[in-house]
């Protein structure tokens, strides 16, 4: 598994229980690599909710977010902090909780993944190691920065880059492009300071209290709305960039409006990139890329006969994996995954941000009926609430 995340935490948590061969690798020295960054404002968007007037467990979980699934019910989230908005300090400690008595390899960045001289696949990191396994989970998220194709975009800030610090930016004209989680959390922090503040992106605003999808903008980070329907200088535009020039003083933007046939340039101090994040698929040799949808951001749902970044060979997944590695040997199994369930396929992790649960995929040897009406072999919980899209 690639990732110490939620979502590799949880599929190890499971592999550990029933007593499968895996490895985690893990690019930080801790679980929640994503996490030590984003959000950026340390407030989460994943809803945490301990007090529900409720004595059953499984119904708790409606209203919690961030748990995993534990047979231990310290290990519960509601434990840590009863922020309904938690930080995102208290999620890493509870991850760094769960992940003790995992088989996690920290430090480990996975460079390159290549398909097996004979099966499964070769995961190879900077260290050097090599790790020869028979399936291969990626449990990434997607941590990359998406930017889209603006001429000059390159020459601006990135949200995952620019300083949290409000008075750097007293006095100053900011145009944020983006209009989702990420670009407000960003306006709303700065505009006790900011002269202005213009957020603009190509659609409108979807807010997830209208669309019922969480990953859309969220009423806790939208105060900044307040301030331009009460017409102070701060605005929402609907339209294009065109271009961003980098100039010696400031930068120059040149946007098209979106429902009136016009186009302008607009002179701002700073200009700060919040539009979302992309899954990394760089480090996948060509025989084992995963096909990419939505310009390139996201791994395309699995089709019939489709090419699969998970499956080494075509056989079923009824004996443990073998993972091994030539510098230092996973675990072998001492158990069978008789009786605890098949594996088959995987669970690809979405923590855009995501600071709620994702995953698990739990074995079970009856097959479900998916959201597209295919019979699967796993089920897969995911209830996960994009930090920062």
């Amino acid at each position: 598994m690639i990732g110490a995340g939620p979502a590799g935490l949880q599929l190890a948590y499971f592999f550990e229980r029933a007593g499968l061969d895996y490895v985690v690798l893990e690019t930080g020295d801790g679980p929640g690599t994503f996490f030590q960054t984003y959000p950026r404002h340390r407030q989460m968007i994943s809803i945490n909710k301990p007090h529900t007037g409720w004595h059953d467990p499984e119904k708790d979980l409606r209203v919690d977010w961030n748990s995993l699934l534990s047979d231990d019910p310290d290990l519960r989230f509601t434990r840590y902090t009863d922020r309904y908005f938690p930080d995102a300090d208290d999620y890493l400690r509870y991850l760094a909780d769960f992940a003790h008595g995992l088989n996690i390899r920290y430090g480990c960045r996975v460079g390159r993944v290549d398909k097996g001289a004979v099966e499964g696949f070769q995961l190879r990191c900077d260290t050097g190691e090599t790790v020869d396994a028979r399936r291969v989970v990626v449990a990434t998220g997607f941590g990359g920065p998406y930017l889209p194709s603006i001429p000059g975009i390159e020459t601006t800030e990135l949200y995952g880059d620019v300083s949290i610090d409000p008075d750097d930016f007293t006095d100053q004209r900011i145009f944020i492009a983006g209009k989702g989680n990420s670009a407000f959390e960003t306006a709303d922090a700065l505009t006790e300071r900011a002269a202005v503040i213009h957020v603009a992106g190509p659609s409108s605003l979807k807010f997830a209290w209208r669309t019922h999808f969480i990953g859309h903008l969220r009423a806790v980070n939208n105060n900044f709305l307040d301030t331009y329907q009460l017409k102070t200088q701060n605005m929402v535009l609907d339209g294009d960039i065109i271009r961003i020039e980098r100039r010696p003083d400031d930068y120059l933007v040149t946007f098209a409006y979106a429902r009136r046939d016009k186009v302008v340039q607009l002179a701002y101090d700073r200009v700060i990139t919040c539009t979302g994040f992309r899954m990394d698929a760089s480090i996948f040799d060509g025989d084992c890329r995963p096909e990419l949808t939505i310009k390139d951001r996201f791994p395309a749902s699995p089709r019939s006969g489709s090419r699969s970044m998970c499956r080494g060979s075509t056989s079923p997944a009824r004996s443990p994996s073998r993972v091994t590695s030539r510098s230092t040997p996973a675990r072998s199994s001492t158990a069978s995954a008789t009786g605890s369930g098949r594996w088959s396929g995987c669970c690809s992790a979405s923590t855009t941000g995501s600071s709620g649960r994702i995953g698990p995929c739990r074995p079970t040897n009856e097959p479900m009926r998916s959201w597209r009406g295919s019979t699967a072999r796993q089920h897969c919980s995911s209830s996960s609430a994009s930090s920062a899209t």
